[in-house]
């Protein structure tokens, strides 16, 4: 007997209690499944699983519905001997439009299983469909790329625990022939993998299938009689208008209203004194910095790397000894005493994963420590407590309210055939312990700039560091695929920069600073000083550079701009950004324009923040707005203008024909940016 099952947003499955099958026929409104129904091809069913020497999929794996409800919608997938289980559960968040897919694996005979592949399938039907993607390396973390399947199969993975290296845990899948969209966000728990097979059935043309979640490059997972394993959670949403750049707010939205822990902290604006002088600074200088930094209005001072270690810092992780030199001489702690004396927060740079192989512990304990490998063993009780009490032993010893912990090494082949699930699963236990032990300490993710930056991370920390890249237009770039999978009021953006030199050949009177182009000082350009605002808004601002060395009246400038942010701080940490212009454009395109609307979960209220990196006198641009209220009317106030600009417009107008934005007119600058206020009256 056959029954159709109809979930929320156009999802339907077939079940056939008689051979106890479970066919995907619908999805978001894509069509599933060949003609309607799954043949017993290699790629056909709801999973495929891959245990000893067992390989199960099609109609060698059984299905049990067990719960349909408007909201949730439960089956089990067995072999036919009942040697395994899936356990599978699909919640409908019916406010956000999205599906959480979850599923625990089960061993249900009385020996050890070795897993080698637990992927949860989606089969679509033949057609023409386009993959959105992303590239993902340093400094050029989340670059969005695209392309069409053809027959030939992608697999999207990041390896080493580096969730957001090579590629990102996101994909969309776009129908051509029917104009609808489904993008696929993996939580990781470990090395993760999405899988598009392209799959060719004689005339037809390619069927896609979609495998995601635990990575099973080199997969062969112990798992004991009895044992659970909780594989990776998948999540579907829908991309209105098929736009990639609209995608992002349907997750941003879910994942703020529904998933952050409720004992995330506000993040603070911060100055950080990395790309000051990098290791080479000394408690004088930093004091300059520091009185910089209160007068702007940074709220929080952290020392990066260059407080411990000798010489060679970066062969000294792991020991976290204070240097006996310049610039603390063994004492941060008193330095810290000045900056809250000065009333902001202490903040310091740790890399805990990484143990260098000059690092004492190494040698004192080396069975805690991998072979071929920079990291520790937290399967064992010892290792782990040794890891978590090292970065507890100096948030006491400086009393921090802030620590950026970075991630610099490459975790290595996990030889346990886990693929750092375990791993993975111990440090986000370690760390909520870290949060439990210290509820008001602000955790900062630096993913090595920005290469561990996912959904799972999202929960974990406080705020995330968009990239090592303080090119001002290139951060942007960055973010513009960042926000496809990500949270945007929780996204740490660094304004780096000094004095300006001698304009020997001054063509206009606009402020201008020296800006860092690179992730060092090797590059810089002189930047609009509102250009660099305006960018650093686009998120959570923070600083570094010579702040000191600025003019008092650019000092003033940054600091209107942080009292701003700070006034509209819960609007900035609760938005959702739409982007008005997404697209594909070279990263050496020198023309090009990006546009962003951050929107009040609470309400239509909106933000527009535009940028132009041409060499034109184009200094006016429209962007049409989303998510207004079409019978409203709003004010449309151009921020931080020296003189009023304002004007008043239908939602209906500005959603059909855009808001207008200026740039400034001149053939001779590089960059700049405006900001622009969308209120209901």
């Amino acid at each position: 007997m056959k029954e159709t099952i109809k979930l929320p947003f156009c999802t339907e499955f077939m079940y056939d209690k008689d051979t106890a099958s479970l066919t995907l026929t619908s999805l978001l409104g894509m069509s599933c499944a060949f003609g309607g129904y799954d043949r017993d091809y290699s790629d056909s069913g709801a999973a495929v699983i891959c245990a000893d020497s067992m390989r199960l999929e099609g109609k060698k794996l059984k299905y049990r519905v067990s719960e349909v409800k408007n909201d949730s919608f439960c089956f089990d997938v067995t072999d036919e001997n009942s040697r395994i289980k899936l356990e599978c559960r699909w919640i409908f968040d019916t406010a956000h439009k999205v599906i959480s897919c979850n599923y625990t694996l089960v061993n249900t005979r009385d020996k050890t299983l070795t897993v080698r592949r637990a992927l949860p399938r989606w089969v679509f039907s033949p057609g023409r469909y386009r993959l959105h993607y992303q590239e993902s390396r340093w400094l050029a973390e989340s670059l969005p790329r695209c392309t069409e399947l053809n027959g030939a199969d992608i697999n999207l993975h990041a390896r080493a625990a580096r969730s957001s290296c090579g590629n990102t845990p996101f994909c969309i899948l776009e129908d051509m022939e029917n104009s609808a969209a489904a993008a696929f966000h993996v939580v990781p728990r470990g090395n993760w993998t999405i899988q598009i097979h392209s799959r060719i059935l004689s005339c037809e043309a390619a069927m896609p299938v979609i495998e995601a979640g635990l990575s099973d490059s080199d997969l062969f997972f112990p798992l004991g009689a009895g044992e659970r394993l909780e594989l990776p959670e998948v999540i579907i949403t829908e991309v209105p208008q098929c736009d990639p750049g609209l995608a992002g707010a349907l997750i941003q939205k879910y994942f703020i209203n529904n998933r952050l822990p409720e004992n995330l902290n506000t993040p603070p604006v911060v100055y950080n004194s990395w790309l000051y002088r990098f290791t080479g600074f000394t408690a004088p200088q930093l004091r300059m910095q520091l009185s910089a930094a209160k007068k702007i209005g940074c709220e929080v001072f952290i020392v990066d790397a260059g407080w411990f270690g000798g010489d060679d810092w970066y062969e000294s992780v792991g020991d976290w000894q204070e240097k006996p030199q310049e610039p603390f001489f063994g004492n941060m702690a008193s330095f810290a005493d000045e900056v809250r004396a000065s009333g902001l927060d202490f903040g310091f740079w740790m890399e805990p994963e990484r143990w260098a192989e000059k690092a004492s512990i190494r040698k004192e304990h080396p069975e805690w420590f991998p072979d071929h490998s920079f990291r520790i063993d937290l399967d064992l009780p010892e290792a782990a407590e040794h890891f978590i009490g090292s970065i507890r032993k100096n948030i006491k010893k400086f009393n921090a309210k802030y620590i950026k912990l970075d991630f610099n090494s490459d975790m290595g082949y996990d030889e346990s055939g886990r693929e750092l699930h375990s791993y993975c699963t111990k440090l986000t236990e370690l760390l909520k312990q870290l949060r439990k032990e210290f509820p008001e300490l602000v955790i900062e993710n630096c993913g090595s700039g920005s290469l561990r930056n996912d959904l799972a991370t999202s929960m974990l920390y406080d705020v995330a560091f968009v990239s090592d890249h303080a090119h001002l237009f290139e951060n942007l770039r960055i973010r513009q695929g960042l926000f496809a999978r990500t949270i945007p009021g929780r996204t740490l953006n660094w304004a780096v920069t000094r004095p300006a030199p001698e304009r020997r050949t001054k063509v206009y009177d606009h402020e201008l600073v020296l800006g860092c182009t690179s992730a060092s000082w090797d590059e810089g350009a002189l930047f609009d000083v509102d250009f660099i605002m305006s960018s650093a808004l686009l998120g959570v601002p923070g600083f570094s550079g010579d702040l000191a060395g600025l003019a008092p009246e650019i000092l003033d400038r940054y600091a209107e701009y942080i009292a701003f942010y700070k006034e509209n701080r819960e609007f900035f940490v609760n938005s959702h950004v739409y982007q008005l212009n997404f697209n594909y454009i070279p990263e050496d395109d020198c023309g090009n324009i990006l546009a962003f609307q951050m929107q009040d979960s609470g309400s239509s209220d909106s933000l527009v923040f535009a940028y132009s990196s041409g060499f034109s006198r184009r200094d006016r641009r429209r962007f049409k707005l989303h998510a207004l209220i079409p019978d409203k009317t709003y004010r449309v106030t151009r921020l931080f203008a020296k003189e009023e600009e304002t004007s008043t417009a239908s939602g209906a107008d500005l959603m059909q024909y855009g808001a207008d934005c200026s740039f400034i007119p001149s053939n001779f600058v590089r960059h700049s940016g405006a900001i622009y206020k969308i209120t209901e009256l």
